[in-house]
């Protein structure tokens, strides 16, 4: 069962505190017409959701001029085109002058845009891979795996091997989680954690999970440098981490980041199915 940590509380409360915006009225307000959300996709007539704390994740899908709105539209906050590489929360859907708009959240930044500025932030099965070579072609060019990239800079020449990522990543296979019981020495980073200190002086454990599940509230290369901390406070520096290579460690790593697997083609927003068929969101993990 998902346990709720420190970083999803605060996202919690900063999603909440941006929905509870839209109470505010003015004239402009009273033109949003509200969607609800639906997550998942319907089975049996009961819909399969996500994370109960998470949103749709879209991405920026526009390298033109797109104007981020504040809520009485007066004013453009942002261009989005200065952010191609933020990952969006889409909170809320709503029309006004019948276009249809997002409310959406990403690093440090927060609007209102127009739906056609972005599109679902869709990955691949892992059990859909066929091979290493496929998966690492995959982790080294899909926009999905931005996060991926950013945390593979801290394990330079680890051979990543699409075995262990699926066992590390727990997938499902006639119903039952693949596990690593097959390797010989098997070093779960995942599990890993340190103590950071919160603005008010006190202190609570950060998982290496946690880290790599919630990349929406900071940019790639922060969440990266995040677990490398964790990493050197565990010991795992990047020379005992070269050495463990040397010595025939694979590395096996997946991260979901809150992508979905597949997005309907009609809807505001669209329904996107998050059901990855794995038991766990993200995984790091060396063994041989």
């Amino acid at each position: 069962m998902f346990k709720m940590g420190s970083k999803t509380a605060v996202l919690l409360m900063l999603l909440g505190a941006a929905v509870g915006g839209l109470a505010v009225t003015n004239a402009s307000a009273k033109t949003f017409k509200s969607y609800p959300w639906k997550y998942g996709l319907k089975k049996n007539k009961v819909w399969t959701a996500p994370r109960d704390d998470a949103a749709p994740l879209y991405y920026t899908n526009t390298k033109k001029n797109g104007y981020i709105w504040n809520r009485s539209f007066t004013k453009k906050l942002h261009n989005i085109k200065n952010y191609q590489y933020t990952s969006w929360y889409a909170q809320k859907s709503f029309k006004r002058n019948g276009k249809v708009y997002y409310q959406v959240t990403g690093n440090k930044v927060s609007g209102y845009v127009w739906h056609g500025y972005l599109t679902p932030a869709i990955s691949k099965q892992i059990g859909s891979f066929k091979s290493d070579s496929s998966y690492i072609n995959y982790l080294e060019n899909d926009k999905s795996q931005k996060l991926s990239r950013a945390v593979l800079k801290y394990f330079p020449g680890a051979t990543v091997s699409l075995d262990l990522s699926r066992r590390g990543a727990g997938q499902f296979v006639n119903n039952r989680a693949m596990t690593t019981s097959n390797y010989t020495s098997v070093i779960n980073l995942t599990s890993l954690s340190h103590e950071l200190k919160t603005s008010y002086g006190s202190t609570y454990s950060e998982t290496m999970m946690n880290t790599l599940d919630f990349p929406i509230t900071s940019t790639n290369a922060h969440v990266a440098k995040e677990v490398n901390s964790i990493l050197v406070k565990n010991g795992y520096t990047q020379k005992k981490i070269k050495g463990l290579i040397n010595q025939g460690y694979k590395l096996g790593i997946y991260i979901n980041g809150g992508t979905g697997i597949t997005a309907g083609k009609k809807g505001y927003p669209w329904t996107i199915n998050t059901n990855t068929n794995t038991m766990n969101t993200s995984a790091l993990y060396l063994a041989k």
